[in-house]
């Protein structure tokens, strides 16, 4: 018994195709099986096969639901690899993004928006980091681990 891992997060959105194209053609999530659910929407799975986005549409012509206060959460993470192919992506796709060496465990993220907003962090492991990220880090200040440009 207990929490074991988190298993998704649920997106409303009014730009469902722009969200799903974020995730899916810029980060490499790809659109899965999704019950019959009675409103518009996607699960969008990781490489591990697991739905791990649920997005909630709107129907032609319905209003936009009302944002709801998210607390103090400032990002959601995705372990990942392949960062040069990543970087790529994003550069391809005009995704602003901010870069941040962790100081002694060397792992490399990029903190970016998604259309709707939202904080997310890609997270590469030690290995794919390089020596130059590690140098241009040690010469930044506080702010920069924090910062996300805005989409």
């Amino acid at each position: 018994m207990g929490l074991h891992h988190l298993d998704h997060y649920n997106i409303e959105t009014v730009n469902l195709e722009e969200t799903i194209k974020f995730y899916c053609d810029v980060l490499g999530l790809y659109v899965g099986d999704r019950p019959p659910l009675p409103i518009p929407g996607a699960w969008l799975y990781c490489e591990n096969n697991m739905p791990t986005i649920h997005l909630i549409g709107t129907n032609p012509g319905e209003p936009d639901r009302p944002k709801v206060p998210a607390g103090r959460l400032h990002h959601i993470c995705f372990a990942s690899t392949g960062i040069d192919e990543v970087r790529e992506r994003l550069e391809k796709n005009n995704i602003k993004y901010n870069k941040v060496v962790l100081p002694r465990v060397h792992n490399t993220q990029f903190f970016m928006q998604d259309p709707n907003g939202i904080n997310v962090e890609l997270n590469f492991p030690a290995e794919e980091t390089k020596p130059e990220d590690i140098e241009m880090m040690a010469k930044q200040t506080k702010e920069k681990f924090l910062q996300v440009p805005t989409a």
